[in-house]
């Protein structure tokens, strides 16, 4: 025959009501959650590495700046690959768009120094013949 006052304490309890009526209740209140994510998150995030910011600025700013883009690609790129070396592992989301920004740095940088490499060998060619 089982024990039914040992089921009773396994059993999570419920939390209390409340009295409408208890107005001298001193009992310290939870202050409400703030948000994980803000609007200003998007510019200037926290928890974000700031490789990976700067990866991200550098490349993309290096596609639309005709003559510092191949600076700026320069610096982008080592910049995202030491930020996915020295990623976090906690999924938060300052870790998440870390990597995004590191990856989209890569990525415009890449596709900058491919376009500048064409560029220069096709210069080269035309001078040539």
């Amino acid at each position: 025959m089982p024990n039914h006052d040992r089921e009773d304490e396994d059993r999570p309890r419920r939390p209390r009501r409340r009295d409408p009526d208890d107005v001298d209740d001193d009992r310290p209140r939870r202050r409400p959650r703030e948000p994980e994510f803000e609007a200003t998150d998007i510019l200037i995030p926290t928890g974000v590495s700031a490789y990976s910011m700067a990866a991200c600025y550098f490349g993309l700013f290096s596609c639309f700046i005709p003559v510092l883009g191949l600076l700026m690609a320069l610096i982008a790129l080592p910049c995202g690959f030491a930020a996915l070396r020295r990623r976090k592992k906690k999924t938060t989301y300052g870790s998440v768009t870390g990597d995004i920004r590191a990856v989209i740095g890569i990525v415009c940088s890449s596709l900058t120094l491919l376009g500048y490499l064409v560029f220069a060998v096709l210069i080269a060619a035309g001078s040539l013949k």
